[in-house]
């Protein structure tokens, strides 16, 4: 065997060890809360738990913001300068920098919405507790990860501190006085291993100081992709939020536990992608190799959202055992379709177009179409309620898909 082949052998068992890896943190962060969700709704109340997770969709979007891109921008700069500690380096301690300024930023802004939003001043501290979800989920270097390929450091800090957190609400939640306790612990795990992994991180880097001229060379390339990622989160963490402000409690709690459920299964995609972008970033054919992956992807999307929708009702009585839950089950199975819509435009819309480095025009897809997703979400939330939140998340998927498809398809004659 020769030194390529050694090297290509080397380079596909690093992609697998890190898919391996990110597929586990994937299915800890989905599978917990998913386990947490019945105990949850049982403990608190589908009110009360519709009014927990609209604190912590509101903490979700800070989180997009508080990225600014780095997630893609990041973890691309680090994966193709491997071997340069010095840019290396450089670029670690500038995207710090810029993220611990961004993240006061948005407390700032947390504040003045606790001061003026009756909805949330009138749980100013269940927000805040919420809001350490975003200073651990920002100050934790996963892009860093990624970009050296190391994976497997993000999923042991990970997923220690989400057990952690899980552990800590079954022992200490019991009733809805407790309420509270959930974003506190949730937060706690959240910092643990923001803090832990960020240690970790500084350990492989030299120190520099951040340099101007680096930080708004960084910020502009990472600017198309921040508005991508916060286009992204409009037509997905917002539905949450739109059904507090427009329905009650209790129906963004259905609407969030039916998400829990289809996150968890739509999340096969992720670590792939997330494994997949660093390698595919520095190869050739990727227009040939992304034509080679879409197929498995329509078929695990396609078999997916037919379990789930063959089996919706079975699925519901086991995971929640609430007849008002169970009672919605015709949304859920609509609501199914978006694990085929979404995996399939993921392929397009986030690794092949990131890969390529068109993200000017993947903000613009993305931009465009959360746009319209929000527009339909407040117009048919407000005339159907829960099921016209979902009605407006399948349309925008499917949109997402065809222009995607169509943009691929394009950009490869």
């Amino acid at each position: 065997m020769n030194e390529i082949e050694l090297k290509n052998k080397s380079q596909n068992r690093l992609l697998i060890e890190n898919i391996t890896s990110l597929s586990l943190l994937q299915w800890v962060n989905y599978l917990i809360p998913l386990f947490l969700i019945p105990f949850l709704v049982r403990s608190l109340g589908t009110e009360l738990f519709g009014l927990v997770m609209f604190a912590q969709s509101l903490s979700t979007i800070f989180i997009i913001f508080s990225d600014l891109g780095f997630s893609i921008t990041g973890t691309r700069q680090i994966s193709t300068t491997i071997g340069d500690n010095k840019q290396i380096s450089d670029t670690f301690w500038s995207i710090t920098a810029i993220k611990i300024v961004s993240l006061i930023f948005m407390f700032c802004v947390l504040l003045i919405l606790i001061s003026i939003v009756p909805k949330i001043s009138n749980e100013p501290t269940l927000f805040i507790y919420s809001f350490g979800v975003t200073i651990g989920a920002t100050i934790f270097p996963s892009w860093f990860f990624q970009g050296i390929q190391k994976m497997k450091i993000i999923t042991v800090v990970n997923a220690t501190a989400k057990l952690i957190f899980a552990f800590l609400v079954v022992i200490y939640v019991a009733s809805p006085e407790d309420y509270l306790l959930v974003p506190l612990f949730n937060s706690s795990g959240f910092i643990i291993a923001g803090v832990s992994g960020l240690i970790y991180a500084t350990r492989q880097v030299t120190f520099v100081k951040p340099k101007l001229k680096n930080i708004k060379a960084l910020l502009k390339e990472s600017a198309p992709v921040l508005l991508s990622s916060v286009a992204t989160t409009l037509y997905t963490s917002s539905n949450v939020l739109i059904l507090g402000f427009l329905t009650n409690n209790t129906i963004t709690g259905i609407y969030a536990s039916f998400e829990k459920i289809i996150l968890a299964f739509k999340g096969v995609y992720g670590p792939i992608y997330q494994a997949m972008f660093p390698w595919l970033s520095v190869k050739n054919n990727i227009n040939k190799r992304i034509k080679k992956m879409a197929p498995y992807v329509f078929i695990v999307g396609f078999v997916g959202s037919l379990v789930l929708i063959t089996f919706s009702k079975q699925i519901l009585e086991v995971v929640f055992n609430d007849q008002l839950i169970v009672s919605y089950n015709k949304g859920f199975q609509l609501i199914s379709t978006v694990m085929f819509l979404a995996g399939t435009n993921m392929l397009y819309n986030f690794l092949f177009l990131s890969a390529k480095k068109e993200y000017v025009l993947r903000m613009k897809i993305l931009a465009t179409t959360s746009l319209i997703g929000l527009s339909l979400s407040i117009f048919l939330t407000s005339s159907y309620g829960i099921y016209g939140t979902i009605i407006a998340v399948i349309l925008t998927e499917l949109i997402l898909l065809i222009w995607g498809y169509f943009t691929y398809k394009k950009l490869t004659l």
